[in-house]
């Protein structure tokens, strides 16, 4: 974390209780109605982390600038937080999706093979209380951020596709994380003011390459 110029913070690094509190509080020295540009480059992190800088960000006058990766909670919540967007040149910025429900037999198979029996249904019950409190507060973010706030839900629907479908959407199989073309994040409310990034799957996967990630990327349109 670090300030950069008399208006503007840059993050890098993964998203945590502890790099998201020294963000908050570097925010807080400014103006509360001062322009601040915000420069990100992080693969992500905690979700409630993410939020709690997210929700800092979203009453004040911000630019977000994604620079060389902004992935999952970075995305998620600090890009989508700014009211304007700037995607710097070839960054990536990445999802995967954000909190949601939980597969109730796998949840309850994976605690039973940890917790006596008579413990399994109150793990479940408290499992699944924590996920619907984060799924609550992520729609309040998206709301408050002017975001469609089914935007997370949109993407999990992916993965309910057949492979043949998921396959005519995202040319990779098995993506690990998805760069949505501006076209398709403005129709969820995620305005892209400038962008400089990629605009094909070839050129997300040069992109890839350039900055010796490997993981499975996917360009949808």
């Amino acid at each position: 974390m670090r300030q950069i110029a008399s208006d503007g913070l840059c993050f890098s690094g993964p998203i945590n209780d502890e790099t998201s509190a020294a963000f908050v509080s570097a925010l807080s020295k400014f103006e509360p109605s001062a322009p601040v540009v915000v420069v990100v480059n992080s693969g992500g992190g905690e979700i409630n982390a993410g939020m709690a800088m997210g929700e800092v960000l979203i009453p004040r006058q911000t630019t977000v600038v994604a620079q060389k990766v902004c992935a999952s909670s970075c995305a998620n919540y600090l890009f989508t937080a700014g009211d304007r967007r700037v995607i710097d040149d070839d960054a990536l910025l990445l999802f995967h999706g954000g909190a949601h429900r939980l597969d109730e037999a796998q949840l309850r198979e994976a605690i039973a093979a940890q917790v006596a029996a008579e413990q399994v249904e109150a793990q479940v019950a408290g499992v699944r209380a924590g996920v619907q409190k984060q799924i609550d507060r992520q729609d309040a973010f998206l709301r408050r951020a002017g975001v469609d706030v089914n935007f997370f839900r949109w993407m999990a629907g992916f993965n309910d596709l057949s492979e043949d479908g998921r396959l005519a959407l995202c040319p990779t199989p098995d993506p690990v994380m998805i760069l949505y073309s501006d076209r398709l994040l403005a129709t969820h409310g995620v305005t892209v003011d400038a962008s400089r990034g990629p605009r094909s799957q070839a050129a997300l996967d040069a992109a890839v390459r350039t900055l010796g990630r490997s993981d499975a990327v996917c360009f949808m349109r």
